[in-house]
C-alpha cells in the first residue's frame, strides 16, 4: 500500500508540473469573481509537493528535506489518527468537545479509505463523499478555526487522490466547495478571535514575524527588539542560559544579564481568560510567548494553547536555529562583558554549550511544545513518545508557516491571517559584524556533528510542521484560486539597520509600492466596535 501511494506522488508530480506551472500563472493573472468555479486541484497539490520538495533549508546539508514524498504518507498517517491519540494525550484540546467533530472525522476516514461506511453513508464515488463531507463543515460553529480538524479533512482529500488516482471534474468540483467552506470557517473564526497568540520559537523568525505584524497595523505592549511583541505581565520571556552555571563561572562583581534564566525563574501562571481580556481592554491584538506552551508546569498532559486566540506558529530548521542560536548567545556574551566574556566559556564544544543551555540545544521545539515539565527535563528523559505528543500539540495551531520557505509564508499571511503586506524580500536581520564575531563560538565539525545528531526529535517534528503547512497552502490555494481571499501586496521590506545585541529594529516598506497598512487582519474584524462584542471569543 505505501509503496502504491509514492508511486501515485511521483506520477502526479510528473505529470502535473507543467500544467500546474501554467495554472499558477493564469491563477495569479485573473481569478475566479465567484466560489463556484472548479479549482483544478490537481495542478494545485502537484504545484505544492514540487515546490515543497525542492526549496529548502538556508542550511545547505539539510536542504530539501523538509517535504520528502515518505514524509507525505508519514504525516496523512498521523493525522488521521490524531483524534485519538488528541483525546489520550492532552486534557484541554478544545476541538474534541464538539459532537460534530467527530462526525467530520468519522467521514474523512471513510473518504481516505481507513474505515468503511456506515448503514446510509454516502456513496462511494470521491464526489458523493467529499459533498457529504462539505455538508457536515458547513455545520461546523465558528467560534473555532478547527485547524486538526481542517488538516484531517485535506489530508483525507490527498489520501484519497494518492490512494486511487486522479479526482473525476464533480469531484474537483467539490473539493473547491469545501475548501471554500473551510477558509470561510477558518476566516469568520479569526475575526471571533480577535488577537493573535504568536508562539516565538527562538532565533526561528520571530522578530521578523513581530516586526510584520507592526508594519500591517497591529497593536502590542511594545515592538521594541527588547520586547518582541511580548506583554511584560505575562512572564513569557525565553529562558536560555543556565543560571547556576553562568554563576559559578562569572567573575567576581559581575551582574547577572537577562538571558542566564533557565532553572531560576519559574514562570507566572496566566490563563487564558486573563489573557484575553488583558489584551482586548488595551485594544491590544498580538503578542508573543517566547517560552513554552501554556498550563504544563507538571505535567505535559495540561500543555495548551488558548483557543480564544489565532494561534500562530513558526519554524526554522532546527540545524540552522540551533546554529543560530548558539551565534547569537556567544554574540550577547561578548556585547554585554567584552574581555570578561572568554571566562564563561572555558571551551566552546557542544559538552560546554549543552550544558550553559540545556534546552535550547537539545531538541527545543518538543521542549517548548509540551511547557515547562519538559522543557526542563535532562536529556535522556526525552523519547519518541514526545515526539508524538509534540506533533498533537503542533497540530492544534491555526497557523504554521516557515521561515525558509517566504512564498507559502505570503499565501499564509493573506489567506490565514488576513494581512495585506508581507515580505517580497527580507534582507538578513543580523548584522555580519555578529556573524563574525559569533561564528567564533561555534563547536568544531566532529563536535557539531554530534550536536545535531543529538536533535533528531526536532527534525521530525520539523518535517511534520513543514507538511502541516503545505496541506493548509493546498486548501488556501484553492480557496484563492476559487475567488476568496484580500488581495496580497508582496511589498520588498527591509531593514533600515544591521541588528547587533542590544540595538533597535527600524523596518520599512521600500519604494512604498502602493501598499497600505491595513488593521492587523482578520483579528481586527470589530476593531472599530466601540463596544466589543459581548460574544467575542475569550
Amino acid at each position: 500500500m505505501r509503496s502504491r501511494l509514492l508511486l501515485a506522488v511521483v506520477a502526479l508530480a510528473c505529470s502535473a508540473i507543467g500544467a500546474s506551472a501554467q495554472a499558477g500563472a493564469a491563477q495569479h493573472q485573473q481569478q475566479p469573481s465567484t466560489t463556484t468555479a472548479t479549482v483544478d486541484f490537481e495542478a494545485v497539490l502537484a504545484r505544492r509537493l514540487v515546490l515543497n520538495s525542492t526549496q529548502g533549508s538556508n542550511d545547505s546539508a539539510a536542504a530539501g528535506e523538509e517535504v520528502s514524498l515518505e514524509s507525505v504518507l508519514d504525516t496523512l498517517q498521523h493525522l488521521l489518527a490524531a483524534p485519538a491519540a488528541l483525546n489520550d494525550t492532552f486534557l484541554r484540546a478544545a476541538e474534541l468537545g464538539h459532537p460534530l467533530f467527530w462526525e467530520v472525522v468519522g467521514a474523512a476516514r471513510v473518504l481516505a479509505g481507513l474505515d468503511t461506511a456506515g448503514e446510509g453513508a454516502a456513496p462511494g464515488d470521491a464526489a458523493s463523499q467529499i459533498a457529504a463531507l462539505a455538508a457536515k463543515v458547513a455545520q461546523l460553529p465558528d467560534h473555532l478555526c478547527w485547524p486538526v480538524l481542517r488538516r484531517i479533512v485535506v489530508g483525507a482529500v490527498v489520501q484519497r487522490r494518492l490512494s486511487q488516482g486522479p479526482l473525476s471534474a464533480a469531484a474537483q468540483a467539490a473539493v473547491t466547495r469545501l475548501f471554500a467552506r473551510l477558509y470561510l470557517l477558518h476566516k469568520q473564526a479569526a475575526g471571533r478571535k480577535g488577537v493573535i497568540d504568536f508562539f516565538h520559537a527562538s532565533k526561528a523568525g520571530g522578530t521578523t514575524f513581530c516586526q510584520l505584524a507592526k508594519l500591517n497595523g497591529c497593536r502590542t505592549q511594545s515592538f521594541a527588539a527588547r520586547r518582541n511583541c511580548l506583554i511584560r505581565e505575562f512572564d513569557d520571556v525565553p529562558r536560555w542560559v543556565n543560571h547556576s552555571l553562568h554563576t559559578s563561572l562569572a567573575p567576581v562583581g559581575l551582574r547577572t544579564p537577562w538571558f542566564a534564566n533557565w532553572g531560576n525563574k519559574a514562570r507566572n501562571p496566566v490563563s487564558c481568560r486573563v489573557r484575553k481580556r488583558f489584551a482586548m481592554r488595551r485594544r491590544f491584538n498580538i503578542y508573543a510567548n517566547e517560552f513554552s506552551l501554556y498550563g504544563a508546569a507538571r505535567a505535559p498532559r495540561n500543555a495548551h494553547v488558548c483557543p480564544g486566540n489565532l494561534n500562530v506558529l513558526q519554524l526554522r530548521h532546527p540545524h540552522a536555529r540551533l546554529r543560530s542560536h548558539l551565534m547569537w548567545v556567544w554574540a550577547l556574551y561578548d556585547h554585554h562583558f567584552k574581555e570578561q566574556a572568554a571566562a564563561f566559556f572555558p571551551s566552546h564544544g557542544a559538552a560546554h554549550w549543552e550544558a550553559l543551555m540545556p534546552a535550547a540545544t537539545h531538541n527545543y521545539y518538543v521542549r517548548s511544545l509540551l511547557g515547562e515539565a519538559v522543557y526542563y527535563s535532562p536529556p535522556d528523559k526525552l523519547t519518541a513518545a514526545h515526539l508524538a505528543s509534540a506533533r498533537l500539540s503542533a497540530a492544534q495551531f491555526d497557523v504554521v508557516t516557515l521561515l525558509e520557505q517566504p512564498a507559502m509564508n505570503d499565501l499564509l499571511y493573506e489567506m490565514a491571517v488576513g494581512w495585506g503586506l508581507g515580505f517580497g524580500d527580507v534582507r538578513a536581520r543580523t548584522s555580519s559584524a555578529v556573524h563574525d564575531v559569533g561564528r567564533r563560538g561555534l563547536p568544531e565539525a566532529a563536535d557539531w556533528a554530534a550536536m545535531v545528531g543529538r536533535n533528531q526529535l526536532d527534525l521530525e517534528l520539523y518535517r511534520f510542521g513543514a507538511m502541516l503547512a503545505m496541506l493548509d497552502a493546498v486548501m488556501f490555494d484553492v480557496a484563492r484560486a476559487a475567488g476568496l481571499g484580500g488581495g496580497f501586496v508582496a511589498a520588498a521590506v527591509s531593514e533600515l539597520n544591521a541588528v547587533t545585541p542590544g540595538g533597535e529594529e527600524k523596518w520599512e516598506v521600500l519604494g512604498g509600492n502602493g501598499t497600505r497598512a491595513g488593521s492587523c487582519g482578520f483579528v481586527a474584524a470589530y476593531d472599530a466596535d466601540v463596544v466589543l462584542p459581548r460574544w467575542l471569543v475569550v
